[in-house]
């Protein structure tokens, strides 16, 4: 039987963009948002895949907009779990922190969520946990690798293609609801830290981003972000250390 070139797809569940890896193997990127297990299944129709044939579930991080159709998906499915160390904890216990607000927009949203969003969530079994050393996703036939992009949240890890892109969840944002243009994320653990993880994407060869909310864009729309932070933060830096 010939076997598919690799490739991937968007799969919307909720508000949240999940992607489906499809290698050798099929690695699908985050769990969703809470209570749309109905999207990812008729997202799952609409690519022709079966749930069955998902190995892996990668989550680019710990936060309910990420894990909160994890346990229904990985319940039809019977793939694995996998999240970085830093963020296991809310992913086993159902009960993920909201990340803080870095502009006054980002921080307007998180006291409306601290009042109004109160997602039940199921715990989830971890299965594999993720370190900081970059992992290579070539037994998966996936020409890629999970690199550990700190910054949004502590655990946060972004997947790389070899040829570019890379799947950013929430390390970058387009989604009307979050800001009016592309760029760098509007809530964040450490803003210093998504810049410098970008940086390190960016050296690596990063040319188009696929964020967890809104559509794909061009890596020079982050360039672009690093530049103004900087020049507001008196760093002055800007790309020289890339």
């Amino acid at each position: 039987m010939t076997r598919l070139a690799f490739h991937f797809h968007r799969i919307p569940v909720g508000i949240t963009n999940c992607y489906l890896l499809c290698g050798e193997k099929t690695i699908l990127i985050d769990g969703g948002a809470p209570g749309h297990v109905d999207h990812f299944m008729r997202g799952m129709e609409r690519v022709g895949i079966s749930p069955r044939d998902i190995d892996l579930i990668l989550l680019t991080h710990g936060h309910a907009d990420h894990i909160g159709s994890l346990h229904p998906i990985q319940a039809v499915t019977g793939a694995k779990v996998a999240v970085h160390r830093h963020d296991r904890a809310w992913v086993e216990s159902g009960k993920p922190a909201l990340p803080p607000g870095i502009t006054s927009w980002g921080r307007t949203l998180i006291k409306l969520a601290t009042r109004l969003y109160k997602p039940i969530l199921r715990a989830c079994r971890v299965d594999c946990v993720l370190d900081d050393e970059e992992v290579s996703l070539s037994t998966y036939g996936i020409p890629g690798k999970v690199i550990h992009t700190p910054g949004h949240s502590i655990g946060s890890i972004c997947v790389l293609l070899n040829t570019g892109e890379v799947f950013a969840g929430d390390m970058a944002m387009q989604a009307w609801f979050l800001r009016q243009k592309p760029g760098l994320p509007v809530l964040a653990e450490d803003m210093n830290l998504v810049v410098q993880s970008w940086k390190k994407l960016i050296r690596m060869g990063a040319k188009r981003v696929y964020p967890a909310h809104g559509p794909d864009f061009s890596v020079e729309v982050i360039h672009k972000e690093i530049l103004a932070f900087e020049s507001r933060n008196g760093i002055g830096r800007g790309l020289a250390d890339i």
